[in-house]
């Protein structure tokens, strides 16, 4: 059974339909990279209530209802300008690179999203200002795209959380499985360094996923590093 949010293909169109008129303007104040129109999908999602559907007659009933909802559609266009403006303030420098490509379509190992909490060894805090960086044959692991860094720098925005999501590796065929050896590197000013080596066995699969999935997040045990 396949469940859908309309509200994610309304985001969608509206966030592309105020970016066309954007670039056909003079003096366009809009970033309209694709990373930027997505960041601004993402900001406008997370700010109005999911409309579900699992089937045909569901969603026709839910896209008539959408049509006749005219303050939403007000508050969508609104908050696709809204999140157009501050992802527009912020613009990172991978939104202005070409997408990555990892070899051809083919059967690969797809890695799951790679989350560390990293804490003081003493008070058991958060702790910002760490380098983490994520090896595979010491060597750093190349991520699934720019978006995602290598090392990774712990902000005093997110204190304690590192996150990796390694890119997919060719396979012979599906359903091979091997097992990947990965080793945490932890850096802190007046710390000690800090390392933690894992394994993680995959099963190849048919093709690559571009898609980030809570459901395959990997939880590393709690980290600590010690003045």
């Amino acid at each position: 059974m396949e469940i859908r949010n309309l509200m994610e293909s309304l985001a969608h169109r509206t966030v592309e339909e105020i970016c066309r008129e954007q670039e056909s303007a003079r003096g366009n104040r809009y970033c309209t990279s694709t990373e930027c129109k997505v960041d601004a999908v993402c900001y406008l999602l997370n700010r109005i209530p999911p409309r579900y559907v699992s089937s045909g007659r569901g969603m026709a009933h839910l896209a008539e209802e959408l049509d006749r909802d005219q303050q939403l559609q007000v508050d969508v266009i609104r908050l696709a300008h809204e999140g157009l403006q501050r992802v527009s303030s912020v613009a990172r420098k991978f939104y202005s690179e070409p997408a990555e490509e990892h070899g051809d379509s083919g059967a690969c190992f797809n890695f799951p999203t790679l989350r560390a909490r990293i804490l003081d060894g003493e008070s058991f805090l958060p702790l910002s200002d760490v380098e983490a960086t994520l090896e595979m044959d010491e060597a750093p692991v190349v991520m699934f795209d720019s978006r995602w860094s290598n090392p990774y720098e712990v902000s005093r925005q997110t204190p304690g959380m590192a996150l990796f999501w390694p890119a997919p590796i060719h396979a012979e065929a599906a359903g091979e499985r091997r097992t990947f050896l990965f080793t945490l590197i932890l850096k802190r000013p007046g710390y000690q360094e800090t390392r933690h080596s894992f394994s993680l066995e995959v099963e190849s699969a048919v093709s690559m996923e571009s898609a980030v999935s809570l459901q395959r997040d990997h939880h590393l045990p709690d980290l600590y590093l010690f003045p």
